[in-house]
């Protein structure tokens, strides 16, 4: 994926030796794209794109200012908040982040994803020495970890090491020539540093190349690189434009953009996987600028957050004493 045959290389002498599972391959003719049939981008694409960013931001400069001078940060999640149930995201953000088991699960597995490409592990050596790292390294997670009784932390570990497994037979080997990253944060600081959009691939495959002139009119690049989100849950609404939202990012801060993005469900052993485009970038620009909009204006108070019950009533704080959440779960119940 990283250079002119990496993919094409694997798949063929894999294939020779049948070396690939059924789900393996699969996953990786999804995410392969021949190196003539990948776009070509100009050098001006991304400054084109951050001037419309910033052009369209640049009405909500003063307010969000008011809601935070140091520069208002915006993530996945919040735009998911936004759109989602505006009570539920104002309760979430008062109450502030915390750790859970689940959320501790999947943090853990991408760490031993991340061993397991670069050092060869199998899964429960590399899954006890990412819980390792984690309780020695992270302040925050390793408190919880070293703060989970035992039974807690042992089932943490069987179920992080069932879904390293599964995802070992279902993704396929990632040797060093596709340059496999994980964890690979991100950012981009518009309007003098007023929004800040920021974002932590879980994995990544590939890079973009330059081309020369005879390729692209002034010189350019080749697309190159797949962001993939590991799920090691169920599927939501939001999960494409997740990594639409990273496309964006990516765009802007490396000036090319990605070639592809997908979620890879682990428990489905199932990649879906979606090429960039042109109207992929501009569908998570104009959905970012409507989500910044909205966040600034439930932040500042400038008007009601709305209600729209849903399944994440199931876990919200503020549940017990809401109208339409409470209609939605005795809905359920029935």
């Amino acid at each position: 994926m990283t250079s002119a045959t990496a993919a094409e290389t694997a798949s063929t002498s894999a294939a020779g030796a049948g070396a690939l599972l059924p789900a393996q391959r699969a996953t990786l003719d999804a995410i392969r794209v021949p190196r003539d049939e990948r776009p070509v981008y100009g050098r001006d694409l991304a400054e084109a794109m951050r001037g419309d960013l910033e052009a369209e931001l640049a009405g909500l400069t003063d307010d969000a200012r008011e809601v935070d001078n140091r520069g208002l940060w915006i993530s996945k999640r919040d735009l998911n908040g936004v759109f989602g149930c505006e009570a539920h995201h104002l309760a979430d953000a008062d109450i502030g982040f915390e750790w859970s088991v689940p959320i501790a699960r999947g943090t853990v597995l991408h760490k031993a994803v991340e061993l397991s490409i670069h050092s060869g592990l199998g899964p429960v050596d590399a899954t006890d020495a990412a819980v390792e790292r984690l309780v020695s390294g992270d302040e925050n997670l390793g408190g919880f970890l070293a703060g989970c009784s035992p039974g807690e932390r042992a089932d943490l570990v069987a179920n992080c090491v069932a879904l390293l497994t599964r995802f070992s037979e279902s993704f396929p080997r990632m040797p060093r020539s596709w340059r496999p990253t994980s964890e690979m944060k991100a950012r981009v600081r518009l309007c003098g540093g007023t929004f800040v959009l920021s974002g932590k691939y879980d994995l990544t495959l590939g890079t973009p190349e330059p081309v020369g002139a005879q390729e692209a009119v002034g010189g350019g690049s080749r697309a190159g690189k797949v962001i993939i989100d590991l799920k090691t849950g169920s599927r939501t609404p939001t999960d494409p434009e997740d990594l639409r939202f990273y496309a964006l990012i990516e765009t802007l801060s490396v000036g090319v953009p990605p070639l592809g993005i997908g979620s890879f469900y682990v428990a489905e052993s199932r990649i879906e996987h979606e090429l960039v485009t042109p109207e992929v970038l501009a569908s998570a620009l104009r959905r970012t600028v409507d989500g910044i909009g909205r966040y600034i204006a439930l932040a500042s108070g400038a008007r009601e957050p709305r209600r729209s019950p849903g399944p994440a009533c199931r876990w919200c704080p503020i549940s017990s004493d809401c109208g339409p959440g409470q209609d939605w779960l005795a809905e359920l119940d029935d």
